[in-house]
């Protein structure tokens, strides 16, 4: 076979040195902090004290703590020198993830959030937290509110707090970002993937586009990817160097995982797994342990599911699974979702001829074959967008093709030029630890209703690669030419994502695409860009038309509406409240001169009868009407501002 030379890397990371590579400080640094903020939204909470006050209160001594050890384990951050950083970011893989970091962060800094659910549920229960003093069960009909998890919540918390806008969101996502190939090249050498591998996969795998998307955005999957990282990373070095330092952080970094969302539940079996190597340590000191553990369960989904069961009856919050999340048949499920994630993650990152995917793909769920399983999984989506999107990518076309490039070129290695290995002690862990990440994603899978599987598995993705790599093969791609173009083009396929995204546009994408669909008014396409980019650049604000009418001694207002990006109604923040109406609170504020916003459906749902019937009988005025479109997929709809009858206004 003929040979064909490596590529010239740097040198990689000895993690078998005395001294922690620099990344892994900052990786700690991260996990504390997010700790502290998720500890301390719970503790404010209980005191009544949720506000800028209160954080300032527990702040200053943490910040005092935080300067006191820096300075002491100061000499741990060594990083490389200028010239050496240079020519690191110099080589053409770790040069395209600084391109597409830098493209993702100005991004971020150009444009308002505007993630849908976030929008909807996300910032405004925050807002609700806020406007009390303390986390409390909203009552709204949107029930996300207060079933989901709410780790990135507290993290964000005090940026609203402090500065009264939503514009410095992004940084949490960002700052997890950029954590990301340290950690995965820490963790994947640890779970015995061969050096040189791991080294090119650090820079591979952040340019996914479901976590280059979320690095400027609001999504809370990407997250989730680092924290869980950070506990087998560290869990695997605690049966090395023996320190409960890296125990504890491994502890707390599982905890904040499925602080984040229930559907990280799964992944608590490969962190458990990755303290087996060490279980006899901690047998050593069995009351440390149990302390650990029991105080992370404040950062936990534990206090989320102990309110859920209170509130609902279901730890889930969902008992009646009203939101179809849930699914009662496994075959069925795990039958929808890999349709569902193999077809998102099939879909080029241009796609303008979408329209004609879609049409087939709805011929083909009415087909009889495929009427028990959208029977079965009622939220079954296999339909493509012109262009990816935050809310519902997945690693995306690139890296699925080079994925799949690695296991059959991995499994063709295997057979013709290695001989079976014996197979190291770490990496005999690694296999047990991927294993239970599949297991893991195979239990989410059948039980899991979600119309976006492909992005909400976001933190699966590192160790279903991870479990690729550790094949014998493996070892030997990054020494071939084929691979390594393959691999650049998988990198490269994300540009035009981050560029093109409706999100954040790198381009004038509203100036031209508006200016387009005045001189060819009749060409489809161009239309339909133009109504992407424009309802994505006003959806961060998109009921400001309807603001507009709203007095200055309107501190609260009402608000009746299903799934609905409800944050632009806060607007200015912290000047007026936001009262969700429900059948349950409606007494207690429809009085005269009391304003509240809605449209049809919604009202009518709520008071069983139609609006205009409704205004009649309360003699209740029509402020201001308003045709907004908020969700593509839902169309124009009527909005209106009505004020319970006061003549005198």
């Amino acid at each position: 076979m003929r040979y064909c030379p490596a590529e010239r890397i740097p040198t990689p990371i000895d993690l078998s040195e005395s001294k922690a590579p620099p990344f892994l400080p900052l990786a700690k640094l991260w996990i504390l902090i997010s700790a502290f903020f998720s500890s301390a939204g719970w503790v404010l909470s209980v005191a009544g004290q949720l506000n800028r006050v209160g954080y300032a209160v527990l702040g200053l001594p943490a910040l005092l703590l935080l300067g006191f050890f820096g300075w002491r384990f100061r000499y741990s951050l060594k990083f490389p020198a200028p010239h050496r950083l240079k020519w690191r970011f110099s080589r053409a893989f770790p040069a395209c993830f600084l391109l597409l970091a830098m493209l993702a962060a100005i991004g971020g800094c150009l444009y308002e959030p505007n993630n849908y659910d976030a929008m909807t549920y996300r910032v405004p229960r925050i807002l609700h937290w806020l406007a009390e003093g303390r986390w409390h069960w909203i009552d709204t009909t949107n029930s996300r509110m207060n079933y989901s998890g709410v780790g990135f919540g507290w993290l964000a918390t005090p940026l609203l707090a402090f500065t009264n806008g939503d514009r410095f969101f992004f940084l949490i996502n960002a700052l997890s970002f950029w954590l990301m190939p340290g950690l995965l090249y820490a963790t994947f050498v640890r779970l015995g993937v061969a050096k040189r591998v791991a080294w090119h996969w650090m820079w591979i795998l952040p340019t996914g586009y479901c976590f280059l998307l979320q690095a400027g955005g609001l999504g809370n999957d990407a997250i989730s990817a680092s924290y869980l990282l950070s506990s087998i990373c560290f869990a695997l070095r605690f049966s090395k160097t023996r320190s409960f330092v890296d125990f504890r952080i491994a502890i707390i970094a599982a905890a904040l995982l499925s602080g984040v969302k229930v559907s990280n539940l799964p992944l608590l079996l490969p962190c458990a797994l990755a303290f087996l190597p060490s279980l006899g340590l901690l047998k050593t000191k069995p009351l440390q342990t149990a302390v650990v553990i029991l105080s992370s369960l404040l950062i936990s989904f534990a206090p989320i599911a102990f309110e859920n069961v209170k509130h609902t009856g279901s730890w889930t919050g969902d008992p009646g699974n009203k939101e179809n999340l849930q699914i009662s048949s496994p075959v069925y499920g795990l039958a929808g979702n890999t349709l569902q994630t193999v077809s998102r993650n099939l879909m080029p990152p241009v796609m303008p001829f979408a329209n004609v995917w879609n049409q087939a793909m709805e011929k083909l769920l009415l087909t009889p074959q495929m009427h028990h399983l959208t029977t079965q999984f009622p939220r079954l989506n296999l339909k493509w967008n012109e262009l990816e999107q935050e809310e519902s990518a997945g690693i995306g076309l690139g890296l699925s093709v080079l994925a799949v490039a690695t296991l059959f070129g991995s499994i063709g290695f295997s057979r013709r030029d290695l001989p079976i290995p014996k197979i190291a002690s770490a990496k005999r862990w690694g296999i047990l630890i991927c294993l239970g990440a599949g297991t893991a994603l195979l239990v989410f899978m059948c039980k899991a209703g979600s119309s976006t599987m492909a992005r909400a598995i976001t933190a699966y993705y590192p160790l279903v690669i991870a479990g690729i790599l550790l094949m014998p093969g493996a070892a030997l791609l990054p020494r071939r030419r084929w691979w390594r173009k393959v691999a650049l083009l998988a990198v490269l396929s994300a540009l035009p994502v981050i560029i093109l995204t409706p999100s954040r546009p790198l381009w004038p994408a509203l100036t031209l695409t508006s200016y387009l669909s005045e001189k060819h008014p009749e060409n489809r396409l161009i239309q339909r860009a133009s109504t992407v980019y424009s309802v994505y650049r006003n959806r961060a604000d998109c009921f400001a038309p309807l603001r507009n009418y709203l007095s200055p001694s309107d501190h609260v207002v009402g608000f009746i509406g299903n799934d609905d990006p409800e944050t632009s109604l806060w607007r200015p923040f912290g000047s007026r409240r936001l009262v969700d109406l429900t059948p349950s609170n409606q007494a207690q504020f429809f009085k005269p001169g009391f304003v509240f916003i809605t449209r049809d459906d919604a009202s009518r749902a709520a008071f069983g009868q139609p609006l205009e019937q409704w205004i009649a009988g309360m003699n209740a005025q029509v402020l201001a009407k308003a045709t907004l479109l908020t969700r593509i997929a839902r169309g124009p709809q009527e909005w209106m501002v009505i004020r319970i009858g006061d003549p005198n206004r």
